[in-house]
This record gives structure tokens, sequence and C-alpha cells, in this order.
């Protein structure tokens, strides 16, 4: 062990000081997992690359069930809101399977929905008038309340979506951006209750 004592004095009002420093010197092994933990944990919880696909990828449970527009709460930039909307939150594998049924202004039924992971890697959306004709989806979560979506026709993105989920798990709050099929702006908030 070493010590070193540093030492103070007494000037103009301050007070002197002593201070004893003392180090112990720690084996090499101890040093190499010291390191090891301090590079490995932020990798092991999401927190360092995500990038490099470490991120949190688990769906946080309170999403999963049934939720139903709020209409009052929401707001859609192009035309009328639909009547009605509901979708529903399934657990697949380690993402989920999404159905999105929704009844127009008009009264026309819209279905369509996917199954993806939580990898960023896109997957396919199947039903009838898809948002802005979208083929594809990939998601991404970025904590256990936000996930972020991005849907694609062919290689152009034509909407990008951020899912909050309230801290009680009763809310859920989607903004989207995107251009419809005739190059149109569809940005909304659409606010959804759990039923």
């Amino acid at each position: 062990m070493t010590a070193q004592r540093l030492g103070g004095y007494r000037e103009s009002g301050r007070e002197s000081y002593n201070l004893d420093i003392s180090v112990k010197p720690i084996s090499a092994g101890a040093c190499v997992v010291c390191i090891l933990v301090w590079i490995v944990a932020p990798l092991l919880s999401g927190d360092a690359f995500p990038s490099l696909g470490f991120a949190q990828s688990k769906v946080n449970p309170a999403i999963f069930g049934t939720w139903k527009l709020n209409l009052a709460k929401s707001v859609c930039q192009l035309g009328p809101p639909p009547k009605t909307q509901m979708q529903v939150y399934e657990p697949f594998g380690d993402g989920l399977r999404v159905s999105v049924e929704t009844i127009t202004d008009n009264g026309t039924r819209i279905a369509y929905g996917y199954t993806a992971s939580l990898d960023g890697q896109e997957h396919p959306i199947t039903g009838e008038l898809t948002p802005n004709g979208a083929k594809t989806i990939a998601l991404r979560v970025r904590d256990s309340f936000i996930i972020e979506a991005t849907l694609r026709r062919g290689a152009d993105v034509v909407l990008t979506t951020r899912t909050v989920l309230s801290q009680d798990g009763t809310v859920l709050t989607i903004t989207s951006k995107g251009t419809n099929l005739k190059e149109l702006p569809t940005n909304s908030v659409t606010v959804f209750d759990k039923q």
C-alpha cells in the first residue's frame, strides 16, 4: 500500500487541511476484469452501439391488446378522419403481430397487418389499402415505451411513425409523417385508448 500526505495552509481566513490518500495495488487479473466489465456491460445493455443490433429488442408487454382510436384527441392533416379504427397488437416470436381495421368517413372498410421483429429489417405488410401504399415495414425499439417504424413502397420511404406507449400503459400515441400515392402529405398524430 502506498500512502501520500497532502498538507494545506492557513491564509486570509482559509483553514489548513491534511489529507491522507491510500492506494492499494490490484492484481493484473482484476484489471482485466474491470476493463471487460467497462467495455462489455454497455454492449449487453444496448447502450453503447445500438446501430450494431445490440439495442433492446423486447416489446413492452403493456402494448399487447386492442386499441381504439380516440378521434377527439387525434389530428389528421389530410382529409377527414376515419369513423373508427381498431389496432390489435399480439406477441409473435421476438417481435409482434399487428392488425389494423379502419372504417373511413364514407364507410369503406380498410384492413391490413404485419408480423415483424424489432431488428430494423423490412417485413411485408399485407391487406387492403396499406398506409400510403406501403409494401414493407421495419421496426426498431428505442426504449420500453417507444417503437419507431419506417414504411416503404419499393425503395421509397412513404411513412415514418413513432409509437409511444404511456407510462401507465393505457394510451398509445402514433405520430406519422409521410406522403401518399398522390404525393400529398399524410402527417398525423393519432391517439388510441386501450380496450
